[in-house]
């Protein structure tokens, strides 16, 4: 009997621990905001550490370009999606290396790796 109380106030610590690494790993991500860019440098993303969108940029000379040599071809809006896509995945790519950088820079990783460890038990 003692022991099952013994585990479960273990799972209870482990519970607030992860509660509380969450909450810290949610501050680092609202703090990080990063730009993504095309390959052509005309389309440029903001998002958040969250991955939630901020601003999106077209250069007005990319939108000129592709109406007046796509449009008689039908392939605009694949042009400006396409360049969209690639400054969302630029975008994506630097978030996730900053917010590992921050989490290794306060700890948090550690943290995070230790605490699923000890709920997977592993």
């Amino acid at each position: 009997m003692l022991d099952k109380i013994k585990n479960v106030s273990s799972m209870i610590q482990t519970a607030n621990k992860l509660k509380q690494q969450q909450e810290r790993l949610q501050k680092i991500l609202s703090t990080i905001r990063v730009n993504g860019q095309s390959k052509n440098q005309k389309v440029t993303v903001t998002i958040t550490g969250e991955q939630k969108i901020v601003n999106i940029q077209i250069a007005p000379e990319l939108i000129n370009f592709v109406y007046e040599n796509f449009t008689s071809q039908g392939k605009e809006e694949s042009m400006l999606a396409k360049a969209i896509m690639e400054a969302f995945e630029d975008a994506i790519s630097k978030v996730q290396g900053e917010v590992v950088k921050k989490m290794q820079e306060t700890g948090s990783l550690d943290d995070f790796m230790s605490m699923l460890q000890a709920a997977t038990g592993k």
